[in-house]
């Protein structure tokens, strides 16, 4: 069995396996744009911070900076609200709020593109509902300055939600950049190793599909975004990052990752978060383990209890002595 072959056998055990929210990785992060041009980008979180219990009517604001690389033009704007706790007295429920994009005195109201969900999944108390909400701002950002992303809980009455800060995720184009190649995944999965959830069921794989030559590779960054992440306490690892590397991440397609998939990196506690600022951003050099095709990352929590919500590879690829040769 090729590479290309296990990735599709091991989409199509994802598509069977149960759908339902819980503590476990079972709503992997999906790519929602794969593209290749000269340029680079930059995942923000700008002056986010917890907001705490958002009572109706109340609102919560962001502001971001943006500074194009000279001679760049913005070709992706993405803004993620990541929100949790969101309830009506113990039950719990999906936010109502309205978003607004704020740049140079003027405000636009934004609309959701995409809303990701998980809930810890079992019949309990505080069984409350947390979320990624995506915006494109493509059309609303094309310049440097200052912008703001602000929301006001429109829900009526004891309905409340907390929102633990705003990712921006800005795209630059620029035929002076080398050339790149980029995945951006993105979703929500709630993931705790508790009430019977282990360290390998809490853990959650997203891919990043497609043929590479890594001898043609200058420099490999990942990025993952992890609300939540390293909250907790505790000398022992709480969480785990990998790329290309072992791991059981679910129930049997863990094992046909062990045997298809021979090297790569993990490493301990990388994400990092505090009674303020509760989402964890992490960029790292990842060049060295890259495959040449079936690249993946998956996040593990160890009792930290997180959430996964982004996952972006990009790739800088060298100058070619003779072009059309990138691909092996």
């Amino acid at each position: 069995m090729n590479l290309k072959s296990a990735v599709l056998l091991i989409n199509l055990l994802l598509l069977i396996m149960p759908a339902s929210a819980s503590y476990a990785g079972d709503k992997n992060l999906q790519t929602v744009i794969h593209d290749e041009h000269c340029g680079t980008l930059d995942f923000s979180l700008g002056d986010s911070r917890y907001s705490g219990e958002l009572e109706s009517g109340e609102s919560y604001t962001v502001n971001f900076s943006v500074n194009p690389p000279e001679g760049s033009s913005i070709k992706v704007a993405r803004a993620y609200i990541y929100w949790t706790w969101s309830k009506q007295g113990l039950d719990g429920i999906y936010p109502e709020f309205k978003s607004s994009l704020v740049h140079s005195g003027s405000s636009v109201l934004l609309l959701e593109e995409k809303r990701y969900t998980d809930t810890k999944g079992f019949v309990s108390r505080y069984d409350f509902f947390s979320g990624t909400d995506v915006y494109d701002l493509s059309e609303d950002i094309s310049e440097a300055g200052n912008y703001s992303i602000s929301l006001v809980n429109a829900g009526g009455d004891e309905k409340t939600f907390c929102v633990q800060g705003a990712g921006l995720l800005l795209v630059y184009e620029n035929p002076d950049l080398p050339q790149t190649e980029y995945w951006i995944n993105e979703g929500c999965d709630v993931l705790y190793a508790e009430y019977g959830i282990d360290p390998n069921m809490a853990t959650t794989t997203t891919f990043f599909e497609g043929d590479i030559c890594p001898e043609n590779i200058e420099n490999a960054r990942l990025i993952t975004v992890s609300p939540s992440g390293g909250y907790s306490s505790g000398t022992e690892a709480r969480n785990r990052l990998f790329f290309n590397e072992k791991t059981g991440s679910i129930p049997v397609i863990g094992d046909i990752i062990k045997l298809l998939f021979a090297g790569g990196k993990s490493w301990k506690n990388v994400y990092q978060t505090n009674e303020t600022v509760q989402i964890a951003l992490d960029e790292r050099s990842v060049g060295n383990y890259l495959d040449s095709n079936g690249n993946f990352a998956s996040i593990q929590d160890n009792g930290d209890y997180l959430m996964a919500t982004n996952a972006i590879l990009l790739l800088e690829f060298k100058e070619p002595e003779n072009p059309g040769k990138r691909y092996g």
